[in-house]
């Protein structure tokens, strides 16, 4: 089975280009120190969880092999569907559908009063995402983990990195938004060449970008997971392969 190489996440991200594309946010392209700055996220309790995770010898059993990776792909291909359905209704004026709407708010002039109604939809939408995606990562962990030794370790290595990284993801995360503020202070300051009314539809389209880009981002270790699982289909013969081997030996 043939993959698509997944990109370097530090070079290529989207997420990474749109935010240093917006020029609020001062980020080199290139971080060749990243298992330095991953050290530094973790502290002594955080390595003694993941080093156990690694050394942990469980008594696995296996479970009925019926799930294919093609199933879990589709199941992740329809999640990140929707996902990206949810951000572009959301941030669709005037739909009546969308759960969480892009905001009709008091304008002055055309412009909006105040940041603080499309930073409320901004993290609302990011609390969305997180919920669906970390369903995702759970179920793709649980139909891994019964069909071999090497993924139900990698499995369980997983539930220690979220559980691990959890708050320094959630803080990561979190700096968005107020990126989003810096942005909107500087479409509608007095000094900007944008009007009132472009500069609201940009924002509005900039928002929606960095929705979708930091869905990507959200998505890579439930995708990781996935193509584990792919490699293990791919390499491995199938139980029924075996026994038929088994059953006519040549």
């Amino acid at each position: 089975m043939t993959h698509a190489s997944s990109p370097a996440p530090h070079q290529h991200s989207r997420l990474i280009r749109f935010l240093s594309d917006l020029a609020v946010a001062d980020i080199e392209a290139a971080h060749r120190d990243f298992a330095d700055r991953l050290g530094q996220l973790l502290d002594f309790g955080d390595s003694i969880v993941l080093a156990d995770a690694l050394k942990q010898r469980r008594t696995w059993v296996a479970a009925p092999d019926t799930t294919s990776a093609a199933m879990v792909r589709a199941e992740f291909l329809s999640v990140q569907e929707r996902l990206v359905s949810t951000v572009v209704n959301s941030c669709t004026p005037g739909l009546d559908n969308p759960r969480i709407r892009w905001p009709a708010v008091a304008r002055t002039d055309s412009q909006p009063a105040s940041v603080e109604p499309y930073r409320r939809f901004y993290v609302a939408l990011q609390r969305d995402l997180d919920a669906s995606i970390r369903n995702l990562r759970t179920t793709v962990r649980d139909v891994i983990s019964g069909l071999s030794e090497p993924l139900s370790r990698l499995a369980a290595i997983d539930v220690a990195l979220e559980d691990t990284l959890w708050d320094h993801t959630r803080a990561f995360f979190a700096v968005i938004p107020a990126f989003l503020e810096k942005r909107f202070e500087h479409l509608f300051a007095g000094e900007s060449s944008v009007s009132p009314l472009n500069g609201l539809e940009q924002f509005r389209r900039e928002c929606q970008g960095l929705l979708l880009a930091e869905l990507e981002v959200r998505l890579q270790p439930a995708l990781g997971l996935l193509e584990a699982l792919e490699e293990r289909e791919a390499e491995s013969p199938t139980i029924d392969t075996l026994n038929q081997k088994e059953n006519n030996p040549s």
